[in-house]
């Protein structure tokens, strides 16, 4: 009994944060957190509207690979356009203090920025270029001052697609993926769409939580999310899935941009561009 409670405690003393916590599918009421563990662990957000935090959100849990725990934790009851503290913790572990701003109402009529980027995956020939770009290029632009306010100065990220070299390696999304971007993503929500290189890899539809009002049967592949007065459509492209039933529900999304008084703006993602420098 003695060696096995030794063992027990080593273990919980090793676990540690594989991943730091980061942000998507935000709404002006709520926003979801996710980030994952070394080993199974119960895991919660911390949250409120100053670093006394003050509220706690328990974190839905799923096997990542081995021992690991990805975990996706939903806030609600949020106001919008307000700014908020957060820290995740795994078991006894407490992470950092990090902020977020909520988005606004969709009638709120407020300028904001957004960013776009894609085909992040490593060149073994440079591979800091993910890196550098988002804390030297994205947050070094946004920081004109002394103190850098990404998440007041930023919306979101549009991505589209190639987050990876290769989807179904596991560890290229922490290495190169998570880590580089992480000092970005703990602020402003993601906003991914699936490229070649994602490979249609489990591991993607693990990480990431999307809007799910795709085609059913599709969730993730294609999607909406309305940010103040725009709208940003998600679509797959890749092989296997350019299909009549993607087509017919991004014609209903539109029309109904069209319809709607507060969307002034459509910006949709797609990783195979109709016209190309280098494909046909």
């Amino acid at each position: 009994l003695s060696v096995a409670t030794v063992f027990f405690l080593q273990v919980s003393s090793a676990q540690t944060f594989l991943i730091q916590p980061f942000l998507q599918n935000a709404d002006p009421e709520a926003v979801t957190i996710s980030w994952e563990s070394s080993s199974a662990a119960v895991g919660t957000v911390e949250w409120g509207l100053s670093t006394a935090l003050g509220q706690t959100t328990t974190a839905q849990a799923q096997t990542g690979s081995g021992a690991s725990q990805i975990f996706h934790a939903r806030i609600t009851s949020l106001a919008p356009d307000t700014r908020y503290f957060y820290r995740a913790t795994i078991g006894a572990v407490v992470g950092q203090t990090f902020d977020f701003v909520t988005p606004p109402a969709q009638n709120s009529e407020k300028s904001f920025s957004f960013i776009a980027m894609s085909d992040m995956q490593r060149d073994a020939a440079r591979p800091n270029v993910f890196r550098d770009m988002c804390n030297e290029g994205v947050i070094g632009f946004v920081g004109q001052t002394s103190t850098t306010d990404i998440a007041g100065r930023l919306a979101f990220a549009m991505i589209t697609g190639d987050l990876v070299d290769y989807g179904p390696d596991y560890q290229q999304w922490k290495n190169t993926y998570f880590n580089p971007s992480e000092n970005l993503f703990r602020h402003i929500p993601m906003y991914p769409v699936l490229g070649n290189h994602e490979a249609n890899s489990p591991n993607y539809f693990k990480y990431f939580q999307l809007p799910t009002n795709g085609t059913s049967g599709y969730e993730e592949h294609w999607w909406y999310k309305d940010y103040a007065n725009i709208r940003i459509i998600g679509l797959d492209s890749n092989t296997g899935y350019l299909i009549p039933a993607q087509l017919s529900w991004l014609e209903n999304v539109l029309n109904d941009a069209c319809s709607n008084e507060h969307i002034d703006f459509v910006f949709a993602q797609i990783h195979h561009p109709f016209h190309s420098e280098l494909w046909i």
